[in-house]
């Protein structure tokens, strides 16, 4: 179907209430692969490759970026998630395309923080602004070779996954479940520090952040999600789910998931 322009707006192809369906697809592989690759490391763990989903997950969050690209009436920002989706495609093809991937799932997420940033209020914002500066971190230690910003990247993304409250309605009922999530890994990584270090490593991408921030996304995540959850909020839900199981995103298989959930982090809470 052919958009056509009507003022600064395009008349999006799709409606908007299909991002659902896609952004919870890409979401349930991302979870998937961060499982399998956590089983396959763990001592005593299953006999499953790591590597069994492929590029699946990768895959699945392009397509889905393209998807919710389709649902847009602002160019700029479906061109933005066009550049996430149609590139992270494409770094499946060949290694060769990684450093222009990159930069444009970089460009493309920017475009759409950017376009949205002035129907942010001030912390959903700053959220925003702290995933953004960890994806860009992330893939100039891990694709353009600045390996020094890798412990950076980590903290900042775990940081701005801790922050994702800010975007739900929480209740007590969530923070609790949070606080006691956050705890137990806490108390967990207190009692077995090599096996936690090597699960947030091999399942999450952590380098060189400490444990304490680590249970603070844990705590951020489970408090959001379970928000979302009891509201019914299933775009926060995917968006925190991408976030959280994509890691740190230092390679692209782990930034365009981390990408696509930025932004629509980003478009649920204007929209909202």
């Amino acid at each position: 179907m052919t958009t056509t322009r009507v003022g600064r707006r395009w008349a999006a192809p799709l409606p908007a209430n299909r991002r659902h369906a896609v952004v919870a697809a890409a979401a349930v592989a991302v979870l998937a692969r961060a499982l399998v690759t956590t089983l396959a490391n763990a001592p005593g763990g299953p006999a499953v490759g790591s590597g069994t989903l492929g590029g699946v997950p990768t895959a699945a969050a392009a397509l889905a970026a393209v998807g919710v690209a389709l649902t847009t009436d602002e160019p700029a920002v479906g061109v933005g998630l066009l550049f996430v989706g149609v590139f992270g495609l494409l770094s499946l093809v060949s290694a060769a395309v990684a450093l222009p991937a990159a930069v444009a799932v970089v460009t493309g997420t920017a475009a759409v923080a950017l376009t949205r940033r002035e129907s942010l209020s001030s912390v959903p914002a700053l959220t925003v602004g702290v995933l953004l500066v960890a994806l860009t971190g992330g893939l100039a230690s891990g694709v353009g070779g600045a390996v020094a910003l890798r412990p950076v990247a980590s903290t900042l993304a775990l940081v701005g996954v801790a922050l994702t409250p800010v975007f739900a309605a929480t209740t007590g009922r969530a923070t609790l479940a949070g606080g006691l999530a956050g705890g137990i890994v806490l108390a967990v990584g207190l009692a077995h520090p090599f096996v936690t270090g090597a699960v947030t490593l091999v399942g999450g991408g952590v380098v060189g952040t400490s444990l304490p921030v680590v249970a603070f996304a844990a705590g951020g995540a489970v408090t959001t999600a379970s928000a979302a959850t009891r509201h019914r909020e299933w775009l926060l839900l995917g968006s925190v789910a991408l976030l959280a199981f994509a890691g740190v995103p230092a390679t692209l298989d782990r930034a365009v998931p981390f990408a696509l959930g930025v932004a629509v982090l980003t478009l649920r809470e204007v929209n909202r």
